[in-house]
């Protein structure tokens, strides 16, 4: 079974996303803030990290500077879920390595195709 964290800190969010996760097979985890996301990559060895950017405790930039900087993160894939609709903010973060960027609201089907896609399931 493949590993997903979510990090997401609107609760209500976070819990529609866990579910339809786990709908779909995958064991889940969620970190609420930036501090958490870093420290769950490597304590929950994710195959997949989904990421919000706007986040509490460092924000979402944060959390992919200190996966990419670690060894035992940085083959990680992060596929960014996030409200922010910036086209020049978004390309600073597909500059950063991240394997898909998706903008809320998104479609649940188009997030597991691309899921999918990524971990070659």
């Amino acid at each position: 079974m493949k590993k997903i964290l979510v990090v997401e800190d609107e609760v209500d969010i976070a819990k529609v996303l866990l579910k339809r996760l786990n709908d779909a097979g995958f064991e889940t985890q969620c970190a609420l803030d930036a501090y958490l996301a870093v420290k769950f990559c490597h304590d929950f060895a994710p195959d997949l990290v989904i990421l919000d950017l706007m986040l509490p405790a460092g924000g979402g930039l944060f959390v992919l500077e200190n996966i990419r900087a670690s060894a035992k993160t940085n083959s990680i894939p992060v596929l960014v879920l996030t409200g922010i609709k910036d086209e020049e903010y978004k390309q600073k973060v597909l500059d950063q390595g991240v394997s898909a960027y998706m903008e809320k609201p998104y479609e649940h089907q188009e997030l597991i195709k691309t899921i999918n896609k990524i971990l070659v399931v």
